[in-house]
């Protein structure tokens, strides 16, 4: 099926040599810095309008559109730094691309892509025992090398996911309550930065980027090389759980429950919960019994305890006493799986087994915004979202929470740059729409939810849930920790080479008006 390929609003950038060229169609860098980038690479080059550039533009949110002049994919670390000369020398601006999952499409511009998705090597020292990645490892293969040593990183559900822009955000997983976000396993990371020098930052070296890198958000500092974890130990196996509650035909005893217990799981299972529990809730319509093509608006909470079946029905009890039905409200009840294949379970399957959750095709486009939460709130202020949940004029649109305290909350607010540590719950929501004319009705139903999550919530903001368009996102991403990373984003970054709509830092200066190599490093790199 054809996808839209309209192109989302342009962010014009007059301060850098590139509309002119780009609007023209013609491209905005010389031949010979193509033929020497290159020369110079392992990997390969798309350049617009060749054949498979509109497959290799493409990013996982779909709905923005951007049509970068080169994209570079990287097979070795040599191969970023030639992309970096590449782009200072055509005085383009660089987006960095692992994964790209990034909600807000900023993996990709209208200039240079630097794709590190080549990048994807796992190394683990089971004796120490320490894990060392490159950038474009995605979960899928880094949960199975883990799983292999008996190893564990907190992880996104999603295994198409790279670890990059992931753990550079912060890194919430089912795990995070155990074992903490996946930013506070890393011990450090190589970047190279806009000049071409490759560093290490750790606890000995390069303290400020190490800081900054965890939580700081991605394409802020340079290109993320290589991560280094302190994997946590994990030999056992994970006791998974779901439970359902259905609203049927919005019966008003059925609406009321599921707010009842979103009061419930906000107050006992959040900031002071079972400690050994991880979990997360969905409003979302899925198949039963009577609807079997996912017309049925319901709670489901999936989890995972570390712990017997006993202890884990124990920390459950509360939950299942409100249900409807147990015997068909429980639909994961399991101490047969390590972590790989649980978390499989958990985001894919509903009952009965083999019944997958509704899936959105290429066509539909998404929208995500999400909102912290730190106040707890009752039944009755629940059923302000419940309800607008109800009314989402798509039926693939859903709400999500995400329930913090635990591990995540161990780390003070500044010993890193992911400031979030005291928030109950972050509530997020994916708003789609298959045609253009939907589109307004489903970006109105999202701003309506967001009016209600702002009233409930603390400002804050996960920064691994961008919207573009957000104003106040650098005090809601970064909060205290704002003045210490716009300090450390201009020493690493001191001419904006990596600007985006979200940055640090401030839009790039004229071109022309400084040498946009930094330093003699970069001007005796360019002669050679």
């Amino acid at each position: 099926m054809r996808r839209d390929h309209r192109e989302h609003r342009r962010h014009k950038e007059p301060r850098w040599k590139t509309l002119k060229k780009k609007e023209s169609g013609l491209p905005a860098y010389k031949s010979e810095h193509l033929d020497r980038l290159r020369q110079d690479l392992s990997g390969r080059v798309q350049l617009a309008g060749a054949p498979g550039y509109n497959d290799d533009r493409m990013v996982f949110m779909h709905t923005y559109q951007q049509y970068p002049q080169v994209i570079v994919y990287c097979e070795c670390d040599t191969d970023v730094v030639a992309a970096l000369k590449f782009a200072r020398r055509s005085g383009l601006q660089v987006a960095t691309r692992s994964g790209g999952h990034c909600t807000a499409g900023f993996s990709v511009n209208d200039q240079v892509v630097i794709d590190t998705s080549g990048l994807d090597h796992v190394i683990v020292d089971p004796e120490t025992p320490s894990v060392r990645c490159g950038p474009g490892v995605p979960f899928r293969k880094l949960n199975r090398v883990l799983d292999f040593h008996r190893l564990h990183l907190p992880g996104g559900g999603c295994e198409t996911v790279n670890v990059a822009g992931y753990m550079m955000g912060g890194g919430y997983g089912f795990t995070s309550r155990l074992f903490g976000m996946n930013c506070d396993r890393v011990t450090g990371v190589r970047m190279a930065l806009a000049d071409g020098t490759i560093v290490t930052a750790n606890d000995a070296e390069n303290k400020d980027l190490y800081w900054a890198v965890r939580g700081g958000t991605g394409n802020q500092f340079g290109v993320l090389l290589e991560i280094f974890y302190d994997p946590v130990p994990l030999d056992r196996k994970f006791f998974g759980f779901g439970l359902r509650w259905n609203m049927r035909h919005r019966h008003e005893a059925d609406v009321a429950r599921v707010c009842r217990v979103l009061e419930q799981l906000q107050a006992e299972y959040s900031n002071s919960g079972p400690p050994r529990m991880g979990h997360q809730a969905l409003m979302m319509y899925l198949p039963d019994a009577d609807h079997p093509n996912g017309q049925t608006p319901c709670l489901c909470l999936r989890g995972l305890y570390d712990g017997t079946e006993a202890e884990a029905k124990a920390a459950l009890d509360p939950l299942l006493a409100t249900l409807e039905d147990p015997r068909a409200d429980v639909e994961i009840w399991t101490h047969k799986h390590h972590y790989t294949r649980l978390n499989e379970i958990l985001l894919q399957t509903v009952d009965p087994p083999g019944r997958d959750m509704p899936t959105v095709s290429m066509n539909t486009k998404p929208l995500v915004e999400g909102w912290l939460i730190n106040e707890h709130h009752p039944a009755e202020r629940w059923r302000e979202v419940v309800d607008h949940f109800l009314n989402a004029p798509d039926k693939t649109c859903f709400v999500a929470l995400e329930f913090y305290g635990g591990a995540i909350a161990e780390p003070a607010p500044t010993d890193m740059a992911f400031v979030h540590r005291d928030p109950s719950v972050d509530m997020f929501s994916w708003a789609f729409w298959t045609f253009d004319t939907h589109q307004q009705a489903s970006v109105d139903w999202l701003d309506g939810l967001g009016a209600l999550a702002t009233g409930m919530g603390s400002g804050r903001r996960y920064q691994n849930y961008p919207r573009r368009g957000t104003t106040d996102f650098l005090d809601a991403y970064f909060g205290q920790n704002l003045p210490r990373l716009q300090q450390i984003k201009a020493r690493y970054d001191p001419h904006n080479m990596f600007w985006f709509e979200q940055s640090l830092g401030p839009k790039p200066a004229p071109a022309g008006s400084h040498d946009i190599h930094t330093g003699d490093a970069g001007q005796a790199e360019d002669a050679r």
